[in-house]
């Protein structure tokens, strides 16, 4: 293939400046190209050759074993080093995924080998949940590796909020189910919690489940006798369908969208933890999730 004129910066430059004048008077009408003709077309090595540049002096034989010994110590790795069960949730994913993707690395030429890095889409359920049905599903967690304490305090918080605008029909926490701690991109923090509870003084046992979301003050952090944490809101979701965030997932939006902003769902939260309909919370919003991986 021709590689076309053969143009470099130093040419143009020199050029360019020899035809200006020494003495300040007008300059040489400028050369004119034909657009197109003068870039140069870049060079493409064979592919053999770029494989084993970027390989060096490691051999297929070895490269296969590295990628084999990778898969066999992330199979052997447990989830004892996660404290919540939404950990666990995307430890058990990411091991899943990335041993598959070490075995499949090991079967041939890199070459050979293409990863999709953008599944396809999918979204969360609609779900009609009972309280018991949600404290079921945490009947088995291991309480020492939990945020046990924050959990409790943000459930406990929402709880004191919506008793206090209640006259009647307020509630005692029954049990706090599991909280989401993050921050978005603004560098504002939320929290999303799920618990339930039991009626005061009422004929009526159900329990219900809740939902809650705060937001922190940073001011307030200074003051000792001062809650930093607000609540900004608390509603009952076992008598309304509940979605679960899709932090794990990327989610198929169809509607119209502010930026990457996705107003009908949290991208926050895994999938255990249970939201109203997202114009009834504010946090979580960011379809990129990209400010939510530090969540805790």
């Amino acid at each position: 293939m021709d590689d076309g004129p053969s143009w470099s910066l130093s040419s143009q430059v020199s050029s360019a400046t020899s035809s200006r004048p020494v003495d300040g008077g007008p300059a040489a009408p400028a050369r004119k190209r034909k657009p197109g003709t003068w870039r140069r077309l870049p060079r493409t090595l064979p592919l053999e050759v770029e494989v084993r540049m970027k390989l060096g002096s490691i051999t297929h034989e070895e490269l296969r074993r590295q990628h084999l010994a990778r898969a066999d110590e992330l199979e052997k790795m447990d989830d004892s080093g996660c404290d919540t069960e939404e950990a666990k949730i995307a430890f058990k994913a990411f091991k899943e995924e990335h041993v598959r993707w070490y075995r499949k690395l090991a079967e041939g030429w890199p070459e050979n080998i293409v990863i999709n890095y953008n599944p396809k889409p999918s979204d969360t359920e609609k779900e009609y949940l009972t309280a018991e049905d949600m404290e079921a599903r945490f009947a088995h967690r291991d309480p020492t590796k939990l945020h046990l304490e924050q959990l409790k305090h943000f459930a406990n918080l929402a709880l004191a909020h919506y008793n206090a605008r209640k006259t009647e029909h307020k509630f005692d926490i029954s049990q706090a189910l599991t909280s989401n701690c993050f921050s978005e991109a603004c560098g504002t923090t939320y929290a999303h919690v799920n618990f339930t509870a039991k009626p005061q003084k009422s004929d009526d046992p159900t329990k219900r489940l809740f939902f809650a979301e705060l937001m922190l003050i940073p001011k307030l952090q200074l003051q000792e006798d001062a809650e930093p944490m607000r609540v900004l809101h608390v509603s009952i979701i076992d008598d309304a369908p509940c979605f679960g965030g899709c932090h794990q997932i990327y989610r198929n939006i169809n509607h119209r969208m502010r930026g990457p902003m996705d107003y009908e769902r949290c991208h926050a939260c895994h999938d255990i933890l249970k939201h109203p309909k997202g114009h009834m919370f504010i946090g979580g919003h960011d379809s990129t999730r990209m400010p939510y991986f530090s969540a805790t």
